[in-house]
């Protein structure tokens, strides 16, 4: 299936880039995006907006040294709601090749979104909300577009060796298995921490920095929880497991849609239990006296809600 799509992206951008040869010719010469120097020393140095917590913009910056340091930089969140989250990060000049580059407006996926469709546009149509293994197919389709492309060929091959870089960089800090969404030019919204990490696309760059970790913090202003529904003093054990346990979560006055929010329970009644007994996250549904507490969490957080109620002996 993969060599069918790349013969048939092949074959649309040699159509294309012909019909398009006039424009093409004006572009910049691809060698204007590397260092020209070998063995050049590269520093990268990654900024993220301060104190900033989820609900406002998060932005991060790039700044490499020398300043036309051509590179493929990549976020990745590591714990909290952020978990999972991959962003590829661009700097101009390489989003303006791949942006030069026309592609058939047939294979936009938006039927309405087709004009001025290009290469950057392609890659981001393949990248945005898959998993980070995608990074391996797009590669590939790069690698087969480079013997089309000659024009292009030295600055795409720097793009793919870019990406295998980060692929790398991703393993190295994200667990196997783990659930992941990757982006192109995205920046961070979730609440969590997150590292970053820049790599040059040249090879013979001596990279001396590019790597950064941050935290986008809970909104916590605003935010508060309360019980859908209030408990009885008894229940039997059947209307137990017909309650609706459940917390609603209200931010700035609106009720938040699926919140994150963890449930125990715990039985208190009695000595063993008040001073040994475990905690559970499910419902109970046997005769006792139980506290259940709600902590909020994800992108929010907020004061933790407890309340007691008892299920009675069967009749």
């Amino acid at each position: 299936m993969l060599k069918k799509r790349i013969a048939a992206l092949a074959m649309a951008v040699v159509m294309t880039c012909t019909a398009a040869a006039p424009a093409l010719a004006a572009a910049p010469a691809p060698q204007a995006l590397g260092v020209q120097e070998d063995n050049a020393l590269v520093a990268i140095r990654i900024e993220a907006t301060d104190n900033a917590v989820y609900g406002s913009p998060v932005n991060v910056t790039i700044r490499a040294t020398p300043e036309d340091t051509q590179y493929i930089a990549v976020v990745l969140g590591i714990s909290g709601q952020a978990k999972g989250f991959v962003t590829l990060l661009l700097p101009e000049k390489v989003r303006i090749l791949l942006e030069l580059i026309p592609l058939p407006a047939s294979m936009s996926a938006d039927p309405a979104n087709t004009r001025d469709f290009n290469l950057y546009r392609y890659l981001k149509q393949l990248i945005d909300g898959n998993d980070v293994t995608v990074l391996l197919r797009v590669a590939e389709e790069l690698t087969a577009l480079m013997e089309i492309l000659q024009y292009y060929a030295p600055a795409l091959t720097d793009v793919v060796n870019g990406m295998n870089d980060v692929l790398t960089l991703i393993r190295r800090y994200l667990p196997e298995g783990l659930v992941t969404h990757i982006y192109l030019d995205e920046q961070p919204v979730d609440a969590g921490n997150y590292v970053a990490g820049a790599v040059t696309l040249s090879r013979g760059d001596m990279n001396t920095g590019g790597l950064a970790i941050f935290k986008v913090a809970q909104k916590s202003e605003g935010v508060r929880q309360y019980w859908a529904q209030e408990t009885p003093e008894t229940m039997t054990a059947e209307e137990a497991r017909n309650f609706n346990f459940a917390a609603v979560v209200e931010v700035d006055g609106a009720v938040v849609q699926n919140p994150v929010v963890t449930y125990t329970y715990r039985r208190v009644d009695g000595l063993f239990n008040g001073l040994f007994a475990s905690s559970s996250n499910e419902v109970p549904t046997e005769p006792g006296r139980y506290v259940q507490t709600a902590v909020v969490g994800g992108n929010y957080t907020t004061q933790n809600i407890s309340r007691t109620f008892t299920i009675a002996e069967p009749a």
